[in-house]
């Protein structure tokens, strides 16, 4: 198939728009893929099919496409394809969007890591009658997390609880956010290692530091040392976004037992 040059990732369809209960009225996008040469460097996208909306029930496909292309653009640091990686943001955020307007909850923490991060660069899709309105990255950001997390996702509580943490679209609430972590906690299926990895760690934060709770460097050592097991396992299984946290776990555990030693 004929390679595409960076520019066509964003490809949107104006004859095909599609209106959603929750607001939105977003156009219809190709769907594209990366290509790579023989020695697995990248040399642009190539069309795969135009996403239709109708044929998209419950926002499956917009969500899968989305997260390709999420991908995509996570891998292309290099500078020589900012405008690539930028696209990909772009692409896979009207795509998350057709899919949370089908009322798909994954789509709404996928978006609320979209904004959370900026990964568009403000550069976010708007219709036209909104275009001069303020776009409200941070508050959308906590809102996306906060929809998912009322209906049980454990990945959105713990990043509402980052919200909180940081003042991401809202107040800081230190209290608040130790108890969406704890609540994450109990959500957790712990099928994936990388989430229940990072919400571990978290509460070894809060021990360590007394931030929203008692502090403990008991409690905190506890956290580390588990944290620091199932990062380990989520490196080893192929998350290797995880390492920085993984070295956090371990540096929280020596923190620890230094501090226990005295």
């Amino acid at each position: 198939m004929e390679t595409l040059p960076e520019a066509d990732i964003f490809h949107l369809i104006f004859e095909d728009e599609t209106s959603y209960p929750n607001g939105d009225t977003l156009p219809s996008i190709w769907i594209t893929e990366a290509v790579y040469d023989a020695r697995h460097q990248y040399v642009g996208h190539k069309h795969l099919k135009p996403y239709v909306s109708q044929d998209d029930i419950i926002g499956e496909e917009a969500l899968w496409y989305g997260g390709g292309l999420y991908d995509d653009g996570m891998h292309l640091r290099d500078s020589l394809h900012a405008k690539a990686r930028l696209d990909c943001f772009k692409a896979a955020e009207l795509l998350y969007r057709h899919s949370a307007g089908k009322g798909n909850l994954n789509a709404s923490l996928c978006l609320g890591y979209i904004y959370y991060y900026d990964r568009c660069k403000g550069e976010y899709w708007e219709s036209p009658e909104k275009k001069n309105k303020p776009f409200f990255r941070e508050r959308r950001a906590f809102e996306c997390f906060k929809e998912a997390a009322d209906e049980g996702i454990a990945e959105a509580s713990y990043k509402l609880g980052d919200c909180y943490k940081n003042g991401i679209g809202c107040e800081v609430n230190e209290h608040e956010a130790f108890l969406l972590y704890k609540q994450a906690a109990k959500q957790d299926d712990k099928e994936d290692l990388s989430v229940t990895g990072s919400i571990i760690l978290r509460l070894a934060d809060c021990y360590e530091e007394g931030k929203g709770c008692e502090h403990s460097f008991k409690e905190a050592l506890k956290y580390y040392e588990n944290a620091e097991k199932i990062l380990d396992a989520a490196v080893l299984s192929g998350a290797s976004y995880y390492n920085g946290p993984l070295r956090g776990a371990r540096d929280g555990v020596k923190r620890c037992k230094q501090e226990l030693s005295f």
